[in-house]
């Protein structure tokens, strides 16, 4: 996939701060340019994944509830 945006490096002044290492290393911050439909499809995966997860809580309430009904007629 190829970057529509030129990356510009970004070096924070704490990592300046606590850093042995060579203070003029360039450091990129790739999340800076993250373009916004792939931001987009990762919220819709996770409503996605959030809805499953919902779905399983549902049912697994549902068994446990037919489980406690069946141990109690026992």
């Amino acid at each position: 996939m190829r970057a529509t945006n030129p990356i510009e490096p970004v070096c924070p002044e704490s990592a300046l701060a606590t850093s042995k290492v060579d203070v003029k290393a360039n450091v990129y911050d790739l999340g800076l340019r993250q373009d916004e439909s792939s931001r987009l499809r990762r919220i819709r995966d996770l409503e996605h994944e959030n809805a499953l997860l919902m779905r399983m809580v549902t049912e697994t309430q549902i068994e446990i509830a037919q489980l406690r009904e069946l141990l109690t007629s026992n």
